[in-house]
């Protein structure tokens, strides 16, 4: 630390200590991103509104885009990449093409930026790259590299993958924190586990806050969340939803820091369309109209909510057993009622699925004791699980591989893995549903 004598020192030299002092007290900022996936499609939306759709298609290049524009606006020396630029092989040059002209426009405005592969965007998905703009750094993955910018006393401490599927603990080949210096340590993995996403690069927080790192700059989990403060370990989430279990605000983190030490972590949106999964409890409406008019209700503040981006809403509604029998009779007749209403609240609103429940009632699933009595057997009887293997296989094997996803149609996602047990088990939730059993 500096400490001059004023009684001893000139002017000049008075003004070089206050810029330093003033280096010293103002904050460096960086920008921490992961899970771009440049040109992903958006899953859930092309077969329902081909319009909407057209609306939000390059969805993740804005996402991309803006990123770039808040590093501008708000000053940042670098942006962090934890993984995930590509959502893997490009099927043209175009993608690659975008990916430099935003790093372009970074390091034109005099940004640094830092780039690890995870595992969509691994060696053995991606295996070529566009040549990056002088002042990018991608980091190899055989072993863990350090990038200095000893001019903002910073060390940047990462590693790529070379398999998508990498499960080794790669934290623990990483390089040690530089002494005097911010070290921020860019790691691709789902930690000790986290819900949805593979258990890639696992590790566990007390490694990582053991390391001595100052700030874990993560990616994979495309949920937002600080793991820790002492030090920072972060998750920034994906930049932008893809499907209906990605929802609520999706962006980077603006991350920072005076002499060394991390003061403030700030999560801020970057999506392009916002996702929701809306749940509403319509068991006292008398008729279809009453139900309508409650997801209407309920629509409007997930709308409000989104701050003018356009909205994509997977509605689930519960009404008596009497009135789902009667949607259930013709669902796609009441999704066209759902969507005309959802166009009365915002022309960039999206119906995604339409989902109808009964209010079980007390004491019974709501199935007939014979047909309770036969799925049982059929879940539980391996000779009733083979036969329905056996007439399913050969019914599977002459659908297109597009269909058949695992939330839009389960039965036919489970029919592909030859799993009897889970079949079954699905019949029985779209059969109580269909009856009136079943809360979702």
């Amino acid at each position: 630390m500096l400490q001059p004598t004023l009684g001893h020192v000139g002017c000049s030299t008075l003004a070089e200590v206050a810029l330093t002092l003033c280096a010293m007290l103002s904050p460096l900022t960086f920008i921490h991103a992961a899970d771009i996936h440049l040109d992903s499609p958006l899953h859930g939306l092309s077969r329902k509104d081909e319009a909407f759709s057209q609306l939000v298609r390059g969805a993740t290049r804005t996402a991309f885009a803006r990123v770039v524009d808040l590093a501008i606006e708000e000053g940042a020396a670098f942006v962090v990449i934890a993984g995930d630029l590509y959502d893997g092989a490009w099927k043209d040059q175009s993608t690659g093409q975008f990916a430099v002209a935003q790093l372009a426009r970074l390091t034109r405005s005099g940004i640094r930026a830092v780039i690890s592969f995870g595992n969509h965007d691994a060696e053995s998905r991606v295996t070529r790259h566009l040549t990056p703009p002088e002042g990018v750094y991608m980091l190899a993955n055989a072993r863990c590299e350090t990038v200095l910018f000893d001019d903002l006393g910073v060390a940047i401490h990462g590693r790529s993958y070379k398999q998508a599927a990498t499960t080794e603990n790669i934290a623990a080949t990483y390089c040690p924190p530089i002494k005097g210096l911010l070290n921020v340590a860019m790691l691709h993995t789902a930690l000790d586990g986290h819900e949805g996403h593979a258990n890639y690069a696992p590790c566990s927080l007390a490694e990582l806050q053991a390391a001595g790192h100052d700030y874990w700059a993560l990616g994979h989990v495309h949920d937002h969340v600080v793991r820790s403060t002492h030090p920072h370990v972060v998750f920034a989430g994906n930049t932008q939803g893809r499907h209906v279990r990605e929802t609520g605000p999706k962006g980077v983190v603006v991350v920072r820091a005076v002499d060394g030490a991390i003061t403030n972590v700030e999560h801020r949106a970057t999506d392009e369309i916002r996702w929701a999964n809306l749940r509403v409890d319509a068991s006292g409406a008398g008729d279809t109209i009453e139900a309508l008019t409650a997801i209407q209700g309920e629509l409007r503040p997930i709308v409000a909510a989104a701050e003018r981006r356009p909205v994509a809403a997977r509605v689930s509604v519960v009404v008596n057993a009497a009135l789902a029998r009667r949607l259930h009779a013709d669902p796609s007749f009441f999704e066209t009622e759902v969507r005309g209403h959802a166009a009365g609240v915002s022309d960039t609103l999206c119906i995604e699925r339409v989902k109808v429940a009964a209010r079980a009632e007390a004491g019974t699933d709501g199935l007939p004791a014979e047909l309770r009595d036969l799925l049982n057997q059929a879940m539980t009887d391996p000779d009733c699980r083979r036969a329905i293997e056996a007439a399913i296989a050969p019914l599977i094997g002459k659908l297109p591989m597009e269909i058949g996803d695992a939330e839009t149609t389960p039965l036919i996602a489970f029919a592909r893995t030859g799993n009897g047990e889970a079949i079954a088990g699905a019949a029985r939730s779209l059969i109580e549903a269909r009856l009136g059993g079943a809360t979702d």
